[in-house]
């Protein structure tokens, strides 16, 4: 009976393995950031969405990554300007596009 007690145990830990990473979900606030010093972003774990605010001196163009959901569209942020995201997937960061 060894065999049955074994595939039991194997499949209980690949559910656990598999749920983990939705149950633990840190903070977006650490989040990393692929863009320059000028853009800074605001995250809202709680809400799962986040403020881009755009103190460069030019316009930019930004994608916000997600976990289990695809990325952002590109979205332009004009200088001194700002954009709200409020995501479906966990937001795990920005980047240019």
């Amino acid at each position: 009976m060894p065999g049955p007690l074994r595939s039991r145990n194997a499949g209980a830990l690949a559910v656990t393995a598999v749920a983990l990473p939705m149950a633990t979900a840190g903070p977006a606030a650490a989040a990393p950031s692929a863009v320059g010093k000028c853009v800074k972003a605001t995250w809202h774990p709680s809400k799962n969405s986040v403020d881009i605010a755009n103190n460069c001196k030019k316009a930019i163009k930004v994608q916000i990554a997600e976990r289990f959901w695809p990325d952002s569209d590109c979205y332009t942020i004009r200088a001194g300007g700002e954009l709200h995201y409020k995501g479906t997937g966990q937001l795990t960061g920005i980047k240019y596009c």
